[in-house]
C-alpha cells in the first residue's frame, strides 16, 4: 500500500462524534439555565401578588399614643374607641367577630397604662410580676367563677410580658375563656391584651386569630 492510497483510507473513516456530543451537553445546559430562570421569575412575581393578597387580607393598626402596631384578619371588625367610657379606661383597640363569624362570637381588646415607673422602683419588683399580681387579685372580683388556668412569663420581639389564661361566666352564664397579656413597652407604660371567645370555640379561634396577632405585634418607635 502505498502513501496515497493510506491518505484516501484515513479519510474514509467516519468522524469523531466527540463534538457533537460536546455542542449538545452545552446547549442542554443553556436550556436548563433559562428554565431555571424562568421559574425564578415566575416565583418572584406569584410570591409578590401573594403579599399584596395578604396585605389586604391583614389591615394594619397603628396607634400613636402607645407606638403598638400590628396586622389583624380582616375577619375582625375593628370597632370604635371613640367613647368616654373607652377614653377613660385608655382602650386604643377593640375587635369584634365579623359578619361570618357570628355565631362564635370573640373579642380582641387593647388599653395602656403609662406612669408605672415609680411604682416599679417603690416596690423594687419587675413591673411585669406586680401587674399580674394585681390582676390575680382583681380578676376573681371582676369574673364570676374564676379559674386561673395558666400563667407565664415570656418576651414577645424583646419585650417583657406575663400572660394569665383562664376561665369565667359571662353575665348569660356561658364559660368564656381568655388570655390577658401584660405587655410592657418600656419602663414607664404597659399594654393589656385580652383575646376572649367562649370555651367551647376558644382553641380554634385561639389558632385561627389570637395567635397570630400576638406573633405581630411590635412598636414603631420614631
Amino acid at each position: 500500500m502505498d502513501i496515497k492510497q493510506a491518505l484516501r483510507k484515513l479519510r474514509a473513516k467516519p468522524r469523531s462524534r466527540g463534538g457533537a456530543r460536546a455542542l449538545g451537553v452545552v446547549v442542554l445546559h443553556n436550556q436548563v439555565v433559562q428554565i431555571f430562570a424562568a421559574l425564578v421569575i415566575i416565583g418572584a412575581v406569584v410570591g409578590g401578588m401573594y403579599y399584596l393578597y395578604r396585605q389586604v387580607q391583614t389591615p394594619l393598626f397603628y396607634d400613636p399614643k402607645t407606638l403598638i402596631t400590628f396586622r389583624y384578619p380582616k375577619e375582625l371588625v375593628r370597632a370604635s374607641t371613640e367613647s368616654a367610657e373607652d377614653q377613660k379606661a385608655k382602650i386604643v383597640f377593640r375587635g369584634k367577630e365579623g359578619e361570618k363569624e357570628a355565631t362564635t362570637p370573640f373579642l380582641v381588646t387593647i388599653r395602656y397604662e403609662e406612669g408605672l415607673r415609680k411604682v416599679s422602683s417603690l416596690l423594687r419588683y419587675d413591673i411585669i410580676d406586680i401587674l399580674a399580681d394585681s390582676a390575680d387579685k382583681q380578676f376573681p372580683k371582676e369574673h364570676p367563677k374564676f379559674e386561673k388556668i395558666d400563667e407565664r412569663r415570656f418576651t414577645l420581639n424583646g419585650k417583657k410580658a406575663g400572660e394569665i389564661v383562664f376561665t369565667y361566666l359571662s353575665r348569660l352564664g356561658e364559660p368564656i375563656k381568655q388570655r390577658f397579656i401584660i405587655l410592657a413597652r418600656d419602663e414607664d407604660m404597659a399594654l393589656y391584651i385580652t383575646m376572649q371567645a367562649r370555651e367551647k370555640d376558644f382553641n380554634e379561634i385561639n389558632k385561627k386569630y389570637f395567635g397570630k396577632i400576638i406573633s405581630v405585634i411590635d412598636f414603631r418607635f420614631k
